[in-house]
């Protein structure tokens, strides 16, 4: 006998993204690297709570990392409450100091032990003996004494330095708003004696109204604006970069006319460079969507800029095809050489040069790869390893697979050749581990000889291993994950599939799901979870790993739980692949842009699976992917048939500048004709299925008046439309089992022809 409706809500409730990692056991573990040569220790989950092993990998050996009875008794006399370990995670493992993942500190000590009070944030030299910090609108020292002094004049609000954008503070109100943050735009030189540090210019910025209407301290509604530039605004205000000797006192100020202090701030912290003699900084001036990146010489006496290399692409250069991955960068001060990505070839490929004269030696990698993260380089042995897609042994080109390479060329190896996806911990942005936290240490240990390598696929799951690194062999395995809590939740397995493109040879990867006991077997509806954007890799590439957007591109199992079959796609116009793949969309304005692909593929699985329903195809998908399936809906409207899209960005013209430079470059002023083609206002006469839009009220990254504008539009071309609102919301904090159900109930309704459960099971 089939489950009622209220059984399949109660078991899709269980199997949504964020309660699946909770359902296994060992998926994944983070390597904390002891410094007592490459010994590490890691937390695993046993059968009652969280265990502590420490390895040794010379002999593999593995034991309790301590007691933890003991270690909880001592920690729960300190903080005067119970602390269990079992569920309470130890992240640091010091021999006089313990930190737990719910923020409390403690010394150890035989003489006795004491809680560390908090302290606010900073940023810590590399010796860690100083510490920069923010207080009103200038940057501070405190030296390993406690006492400080100021190291910045002049700031003041909205031109401070080292602080957030006012825009990234709303943009980011998860943490940004509710705590304060560590100095941004701002590094410490390796000895510890120079601070670079930038301050934006905010003091003239338009203000975007913004209401809270839901505040928690009053009834009336609060409003609550920020700054942005929209994308057809000019910037008045000039960024300023600071070089401060922290010993003398002395400083070069300068105006920064290459963009050099939001890349800092966003995403160039982790290639900000310095010379070996500390007299030179180098950074990266590039603006996604232009044709040219350029790595500056900045000299740290006087702030006098020259370039040394630079590239110029067409029709855009692309420093990682991975939008919210670190630029493929790497600057060897001891041998005046930089590491350089370059798609010249047709491929994504790192080069050698001479930072000296700027020029090319020669190319590292070789063969048909996409580069994607740089891992380590060894300076020493004139190694570097990176992680890399690829199709050239007929696998998936989304798998993660670490390659090893000579910096004098020549020599590659692949170390990880089982037909898997490959997760190691790839440095991240600086600003979002700032954010949301998560940074961790290194895959690859202290000293390059050996790593920890998660192998799985999207069916197969997770076996934790620690290899080599000079040959790829495996030392031993660590862990493998545990399923039998998932599966008995009723998980289905997604099946990696490939397809071509209807220009008849593109190949085309995804993943699709089929329920396990559907409401007509013979009829089994489709929903395309969509997001179909430039910036990330969309499908999963590993068990539960991979993809940039897993809250939606994990629903598979969940929906299949409802009855649906589900569809993820990376189609053209996507990162990980060759230029012309992944730059097939640019510029392809009045087009569907990629949704196409989309097609194509539903309808390929629907000739290798005839249950697949092609008259009842849904399309659902948040942000950018929320613009992609209602323009898939007015793209396609005979193939698309229900719709239910969460934040989209519908008008081009109303996000901050230089969000859609990929599509159109970096020059400015935007052309409005084509911001008009990019929206989806102008299609909305051609709304013929049953569409829901959804928006949370205190969403500042997509503002709700995005999806006010694209009603205004349905209803001049007196097109019917569902609506909800959800008070309270931002742009990450929409997925409860409220807001699910709620979605849920649409398709249910329109695509599968149900009645939703009368009371919401939860």
């Amino acid at each position: 006998m089939r489950p009622m409706m209220d059984e399949r809500y109660r078991c899709a409730l269980a199997l949504v993204p964020e309660r699946l990692p909770g359902l296994v056991r060992n998926r994944a573990i983070v390597p904390h690297w002891t410094g007592d040569g490459d010994e590490f220790w890691y937390r695993r989950d046993g059968v009652d709570g969280y265990e502590y092993i420490l390895v040794a990998p010379e002999t593999f050996t593995r034991r309790p990392l301590f007691d933890r009875d003991a270690l909880a008794k001592r920690l729960s006399a300190v903080f005067g409450a119970e602390i269990d370990l079992r569920t309470i995670a130890v992240t640091t493992y010091e021999p006089h100091l313990v930190r737990l993942g719910d923020g409390r500190a403690a010394a150890l000590g035989p003489d006795g032990d004491s809680a560390v009070p908090a302290t606010e944030p900073a940023l810590r030299s590399p010796d860690g003996k100083t510490q920069v910090f923010r207080r009103e609108h200038d940057l501070w020292l405190r030296d390993e004494n406690g006492e400080e002094r100021r190291v910045t004049r002049g700031g003041e609000a909205r031109f401070a330095w080292g602080a957030p954008s006012d825009y990234l503070r709303s943009n980011l109100p998860l943490a940004a708003r509710d705590r304060p943050l560590p100095p941004l735009a701002t590094a410490v030189s390796p000895s510890g004696r120079l601070l670079l540090t930038g301050r934006l210019d905010e003091r003239s910025m338009p203000e975007h109204p913004f209401v809270d209407q839901l505040p928690t301290d009053r009834a009336k509604p609060r409003l609550d604006p920020f700054r942005y530039h929209h994308i057809d605004e000019k910037p008045e205000g000039v960024p300023q970069l600071a070089i401060i000797d922290l010993v003398t006192g002395d400083q070069a100020v300068f105006d920064d006319e290459d963009g050099l202090t939001e890349g800092l701030a966003m995403t160039h912290l982790d290639t900000v460079a310095w010379s070996a003699d500390e007299r030179f900084v180098y950074m990266l001036a590039h603006e996604t969507g232009g044709k040219t990146a350029a790595l500056l010489r900045i000299d740290t006496r006087t702030g006098a800029r020259t370039v040394a290399l630079s590239e110029t692409a067409e029709p855009i250069y692309e420093p990682n095809t991975h939008e919210y991955s670190l630029p493929l960068l790497h600057v060897l001060p001891a041998t005046n050489e930089v590491i350089w990505f370059s798609q010249r070839d047709g491929w994504g490929h790192l080069y050698l040069y001479d930072l000296g004269t700027g020029a090319c030696r020669h190319r590292i990698t070789s063969g048909d790869i996409v580069v994607r993260d740089i891992l380590r380089v060894d300076e020493q042995r004139r190694e570097v390893l990176f992680l890399a897609g690829t199709g050239e042994d007929g696998g998936n080109p989304y798998w993660r697979r670490l390659y090893k390479a000579s910096l004098d060329g020549g020599a590659q190896t692949l170390l990880t050749p089982e037909p898997a996806d490959h997760e190691l911990k790839a440095p991240a942005i600086a600003f979002f581990t700032t954010i949301f936290g998560g940074a961790a240490d290194s895959s690859i240990s202290p000293s390059g000889r050996c790593f920890v390598d998660h192998v799985s696929t999207v069916e197969k799951p997770t076996e934790i291993v620690l290899r080599d690194t000079t040959t790829g062999a495996i030392i031993g395995e660590l862990e493998r994950a545990d399923v039998s809590a998932l599966t008995d939740a009723g998980y289905v397995f997604p099946q990696q599939f490939q397809v071509t493109a209807d220009d008849g040879k593109t190949p085309l990867w995804g993943l699709l799901t089929l329920p396990a006991d559907p409401v007509d077997p013979a009829r089994i509806p489709v929903i395309d979870l969509m997001y179909a954007g430039y910036q990330v890799v969309t499908q999963p590439t590993g068990f539960l790993s991979g993809g940039g957007n897993p809250s939606w591109s994990q629903l598979g199992s969940a929906y299949a739980a409802l009855g649906f079959a589900t569809v993820v796609l990376d189609g053209r116009g996507t990162p990980g692949r060759d230029p012309v793949f992944r730059q097939w969309t640019r510029e392809e304005l009045d087009t569907p842009r990629g949704i196409e692909d989309h097609v194509t593929a539903i309808r390929a699985l629907a000739a290798q699976h005839p249950e697949l329903d092609l008259s009842r195809v849904g399309v659902t998908g948040h942000s950018y992917g929320g613009y992609n399936s209602v323009r898939a809906m007015l793209s396609f409207p005979e193939f698309f048939t229900v719709g239910v899209s969460s934040a989209g960005v519908h008008d081009a013209r109303k996000l901050p500048r230089g969000a859609w430079n990929w599509h159109l470059g970096s020059e400015d002023p935007k052309d409005p004709g084509k911001l008009v083609a990019l929206g989806n206002l102008r299609l909305a006469d051609r709304l013929r299925g049953k569409l829901l839009l959804v928006s949370g009220d205190r969403d500042a990254n997509v503002s709700l008046d995005h999806t006010f504008a694209l009603i205004d539009a349905l209803i001049h071309a007196r097109k019917r439309f569902d609506l909800k609102i959800w008070p309270g919301v931002d742009h990450y904090s929409g997925t409860t089992p409220y807001v699910r159900a709620l979605m849920w109930d649409y398709f249910v309704e329109h695509l599968l022809g149900e009645k939703p459960p009368a009371e919401l099971p939860f």
